[in-house]
């Protein structure tokens, strides 16, 4: 089982999930090549990026009945993230993130979601295609 270096379970799992099966089990369920990818972006960014900040934040793994995206969403699966930079340059993330998967520096991450449609955040995430990388619209 792998664990990020940068972000604890907290950041990564909604926690009425950790509450429910516990820590343990949270870091089962997420993707563990995704967690990856995550530690080399955040060290590649070189400052802190926030995923799940607040008490009932859905921005990593969520759970099946969360209101949040759509029903079928792969963050219910443990294979996307929405990243917020503490300093606010989402544009500069998306376009770096952008440029790592076009040149294989990432394992697993090949999605975006357009910018103009995740503005404070940059949603990353794992599916099934071999675009690198697929930029989806809601």
């Amino acid at each position: 089982m792998y664990k990020t270096k940068n972000f604890d379970i907290y950041e990564l799992v909604h926690p009425r999930i950790i509450g429910s099966i516990g820590e343990h089990l949270a870091w089962q369920r997420l993707d563990a090549l995704c967690l990856i990818d995550l530690d080399y972006i955040r060290d590649k960014w070189n400052d802190v990026i926030y995923i799940n900040k607040g008490k009932n934040d859905s921005r990593g793994l969520r759970p099946p009945n969360d209101g949040d995206g759509a029903f079928y969403s792969v963050h219910k699966q443990g294979k996307a993230f929405d990243l917020v930079p503490r300093n606010g340059d989402t544009e500069g993330l998306w376009l770096m993130i952008y440029d790592m998967i076009q040149n294989g520096e990432l394992k697993t991450f090949n999605t975006l979601e357009a910018m103009s449609f995740t503005p404070t955040w940059v949603h990353v995430a794992n599916i099934n295609t071999s675009e690198r990388p697929l930029i989806i619209t809601p």
